[in-house]
């Protein structure tokens, strides 16, 4: 399987990643503490008229790619309801006799309402959350029905300022079936001035009776500005306006994906592969054991994700290309001559088969704990003729 690569197996010396040791990650800010929410205004003025049309419904589910603020902006939702509600407030009139127009969800940082948010300690916000299964480390666990069932005992209590009592569900793909079922009859009977955020990037995970009693709002990937604003705000000025558009394309315009990518040396591992791929189909055998060794070193997931989403982007932006017709070539940052070359080695039903293959081909790896390193080895195969 790894034929074109068996004839280097003694270990070579040095890393393709160099001496390249990420920072400790100051880390995106929780959503819990964010003040913005920015690429989704048109999300934010739907959830406003909402508000200021007395149609807030009584759950809703926010779906869209992970980690492009679907979380930040239910955290967002969840104070200005909480700063604005008052006891009076019926579901169907959020503000009584006397409505105020609402022209943002903006809640100060120094309110009352958004540090005890921040701090987890309003009494009327529940927030759950799966967690990792402690007898497999790194494992997720799903949600299940005994956490769910905590949810319409807390939005049936009183509130206790008053107003409105809300509950976050993030990762709400992550309720196992029963779990979700727990919830139904609180959808079904809702109380007055309660609501229910489902955050989810697999909107096909929620069962029907569930999708068909929320309001599903739509989260759009975070356009390349907005991007770019939000890397300026939380790793600085360090990434050029380049790799900002490297960035927006490889990560489909997710903030959490795009640093996650930096701090674990994605920029650098892109650079090498694209590097190997100038020279196709006749590869560099030793710079493509380097990166293989360091992919599949003790400690090293994070290296062979990078590898994978770089591959995998790589065929999936060939293939967007030819779809589109005699001659397309692949858009910037891929807009490169050796990528044309392999775009026309192959036609679309190949690279199709290629980026299936790619795709099975990791997965397999990762979830069978096969050798990473021949996993890398053998996805340069994959692409050569």
């Amino acid at each position: 399987m790894f034929d074109d690569f068996q004839e280097l197996e003694e270990e070579q010396e040095g890393d393709i990643f160099g001496s390249y040791e990420p920072e400790e990650p100051d880390g995106l800010q929780p959503p819990r503490h964010s003040t913005l929410c920015l690429g989704h205004e048109q999300v934010e003025t739907k959830l406003l008229d909402l508000i200021n049309s007395g149609n807030m419904p009584h759950a809703v589910i926010f779906s869209g790619p992970v980690g492009i603020g679907k979380s930040t902006m239910a955290f967002r939702l969840a104070r200005y309801l909480l700063k604005h509600g008052t006891a009076d407030s019926a579901q169907d009139s959020l503000f009584g006799d006397a409505p105020l127009e609402a022209t943002s969800l903006d809640v100060a940082a120094n309110d009352p309402v958004f540090t005890k948010v921040a701090a987890g300690g309003h009494p009327d916000l529940l927030t759950l959350e799966y967690s990792l299964e402690p007898k497999k480390v790194g494992k997720q666990a799903d949600i299940d029905v005994y956490t769910a069932r905590k949810v319409a005992p807390f939005l049936r209590m009183t509130s206790a300022d008053g107003g409105w009592r809300v509950v976050i569900i993030d990762n709400a793909d992550r309720l196992n079936r029963n779990a979700q079922n727990a919830l139904l009859k609180i959808l079904e009977e809702p109380p007055s001035n309660a609501l229910l955020v489902l955050v989810t990037h697999r909107l096909g995970a929620m069962i029907p009776t569930i999708r068909s009693r929320c309001r599903t709002i739509n989260f759009e990937p975070l356009k390349e500005d907005a991007l770019s604003q939000l890397m300026q705000q939380e790793i600085g000025n360090t990434i050029s306006r380049d790799d900002q558009a490297l960035l927006s394309a490889i990560t489909g315009g997710s903030m959490g994906l795009a640093q996650k990518f930096v701090e674990t040396g994605g920029l650098e591992t892109t650079q090498t592969i694209l590097g190997l791929l100038e020279r196709w189909p006749d590869f560099n055998k030793v710079e493509i054991h380097h990166l293989a060794e360091s992919a599949g070193r003790q400690g090293q997931d994070a290296a062979f994700d990078n590898i994978e989403r770089v591959f995998l982007w790589i065929a999936e932006q060939i293939i967007f290309a030819k779809a589109k017709g005699q001659g397309a070539a692949p858009s910037a940052p891929l807009d490169k001559g050796f990528i044309t070359s392999m775009s026309n080695a192959y036609a679309l039903p190949k690279w199709l088969e290629i980026f299936e293959n790619l795709k099975a081909h990791f997965t397999q790896a990762r979830f069978s704990n096969l050798d990473k390193k021949q996993a890398v080895l053998h996805a340069f195969n994959l692409i050569k003729p």
